[in-house]
């Protein structure tokens, strides 16, 4: 079996992979993973709606500030792993709602400091109560050991895919292909 290629300047190690040309597609974890994430996209979309009038975005954004508040946007756009001018307009948006509140940072001026706002801390913990349903529901099925091994390997993913992320970026930026 051919090895796969590295990303060029690449510290990460490459493993023994099958040929693409006979690997059917569904045996791609990151498409699996993909399909996983737009169903569960999909009804988060529908269940904050309904519940919270909030996009998905949104839930993010308010998620992420319950955790690190206060926080800057570049903070807030790094920890979701977002694009800085996106996490702008969604923030925005909460502002103009009254869910957060932006403050000039008073070690830099050029940035603002983000919090909730009290309407925005009580939405807060109606979505966290809303998730933690819902999570509850989606593993039901597995056992505690089954859980832990599943968060465990979903943190490996993770850091896996970022650090892949890092070297799309770099190659993007050296004008490679």
């Amino acid at each position: 079996m051919p090895a796969a290629k590295p990303a060029p300047n690449s510290s990460l190690k490459s493993t023994p992979a099958s040929d693409a040309s006979q690997t059917p597609v569904d045996a791609f974890v990151a498409r699996r993973i993909l399909i996983l994430s737009n169903v569960l996209r999909r009804a988060a979309a529908l269940r904050y709606r309904r519940l919270l009038d909030i996009s998905v975005g949104e839930w993010a954004a308010l998620a992420e500030l319950g955790l690190r508040a206060p926080c800057t946007l570049n903070d807030l756009a790094r920890g979701l792993s977002l694009d800085k001018t996106r996490m702008s307009r969604t923030i925005s948006g909460l502002e103009a709602r009254g869910l957060l509140q932006r403050r000039a940072n008073p070690r830099d001026n050029r940035e603002s400091i983000i919090s909730l706002t009290k309407p925005g801390e009580r939405v807060y913990a109606r979505m966290m109560a809303a998730a933690e349903t819902t999570n509850d529901l989606l593993l039901a099925p597995f056992s505690a050991d089954e859980r832990r091994d599943m968060e465990a390997l979903i943190g490996r993913l993770t850091d896996r895919a970022r650090e892949i992320l890092a070297l799309e970026q770099e190659s993007a930026t050296q004008g490679e292909s």
